[in-house]
């Protein structure tokens, strides 16, 4: 785990608390405990936890009391929830999955099962939270971990930033629907290229700015298939007209109205084979000032770093 997550469990046995607390801090977990719903509730939110284990029957409040006081709060919708309970009756569960709990652990539950369904729900858990909604691509959490363990690894790799030229004025002119039909479009666009290495990993650090990681080996050929497929896609974007003349007229940041080019890609590939790289940081830096290059020729183009 990336860091000791927290876990609230709720249980007015106290037999049962010390129990599965001892399991869940032997995995490794950080562990409050509560004897009964309302205490439960008080506690997660002075401790807010990344995941609430509830009995279904405690004193004061029922766990699925407790459940619907915390999806009423916009903060806690996407944190997983886990019923324990010995009841096993098909209603009761229907109940439960109207209230968006996540999993349910019958009593006398195994110690390695409740290991391992906290871990799964986590996991689920951290990938929904980082995950851009649209492209359903990793985020910047999961993009600077992956290139901090390239880093570490000592491989030969590279880093490719891309980024979508006149996207905003598209935006402007299209709508934010045709937009995020763009977004996508791209995204795939990307995916297909970087399966040229299987080992390879597609993040979207946000709107129309993505990340592809790959070994060295393979990075210019990736560019090359991304930029010879924006190049033959991009007009498929635009209506007919738009595609007749060959560019788009639309309003620029000043409010005047200005002739774009089609859409297009700039990529800026970042890579360790003339030099030692040895934080997020300069990768992001390097990355960035490629990438500005790239975008300032005409139409689809990548730079890769070639100083030592």
């Amino acid at each position: 785990m990336e860091h000791k997550a927290k876990i609230l469990l709720a249980d007015d046995n106290p037999a049962i608390r010390m129990l599965v607390s001892e399991i869940l801090t032997d995995a490794g977990f950080s562990v409050v405990t509560a004897e009964d719903g309302q205490d439960a509730l008080d506690k997660i939110y002075k401790e807010n936890p990344d995941l609430l284990i509830l009995d279904y029957e405690m004193p004061h409040k029922t766990g699925f009391e407790v459940v619907k006081d915390v999806r009423s709060h916009t903060g806690y919708l996407q944190t997983p929830i886990i019923i324990f309970t010995a009841v096993t009756d098909k209603e009761t569960k229907m109940e439960g999955l109207g209230l968006d709990i996540d999993d349910y652990l019958i009593k006398p539950a195994d110690a390695d099962e409740v290991v391992a369904r906290v871990k799964l729900l986590l996991k689920r858990s951290k990938q929904k939270m980082d995950s851009n909604p649209l492209t359903k691509l990793p985020g910047n959490p999961s993009i600077q971990a992956r290139v901090e363990q390239e880093i570490k690894s000592g491989r030969k790799f590279a880093v490719l930033y891309c980024d979508l030229n006149n996207f905003k004025a598209f935006n402007d002119k299209y709508g934010f629907g045709e937009g995020d039909k763009v977004l996508l479009a791209s995204a795939q666009m990307l995916v297909r290229a970087s399966r040229l290495d299987p080992t390879s990993f597609v993040g979207n650090i946000g709107g129309d700015d993505f990340i592809i990681i790959c070994a060295l080996e393979q990075a210019e050929n990736i560019a090359r298939q991304i930029v010879e497929e924006m190049t033959a896609t991009a007009p498929t974007f635009y209506n007919e007209d738009d595609r007749n003349q060959g560019f788009m007229l639309s309003v620029n940041r000043r409010g005047e109205t200005e002739k774009f080019n089609f859409l297009s890609i700039g990529i800026g590939i970042v890579h360790n084979s003339l030099k030692e790289l040895t934080s997020f940081a300069q990768v992001s830096n390097i990355g960035s000032e490629l990438k500005c290059l790239a975008k300032k020729q005409d139409g689809s183009y990548y730079a890769i770093d070639r100083r030592s």
